[in-house]
């Protein structure tokens, strides 16, 4: 996987912040770049929307529930700044 791909995709995770003020107590959350691995490989391999994939790993890593106003209000411009990037990876 290009490393170059996962670190755009790990900056839009951080910029966004799903967890907010709780992201400081994780000390294992190395920038969200193991959120980003996971939600480029959900897309990748197993074919799944960017918007479900987005849900999926944030809900299985952090427990966040996000309902569908959460997700369609926060992840709108989010999930299409991934899906640019990863569609771009896809085509190159």
């Amino acid at each position: 996987m290009n490393e170059e791909l996962i670190i755009s995709v790990a900056n839009i995770l951080e910029e966004w912040n799903p967890l907010g003020e709780q992201a400081s107590s994780i000390s294992e959350l190395d920038g969200y770049h193991t959120e980003a691995i996971d939600i480029l490989s959900s897309t990748r391999i197993l074919k799944q929307p960017v918007r479900k994939a987005l849900a999926t790993v944030l809900s299985q890593a952090f427990g966040l529930s996000l309902d569908e106003a959460q997700l369609n209000h926060s992840m709108k411009s989010y999930t299409m700044l991934i899906l640019l990037l990863v569609s771009r990876e896809w085509f190159t």
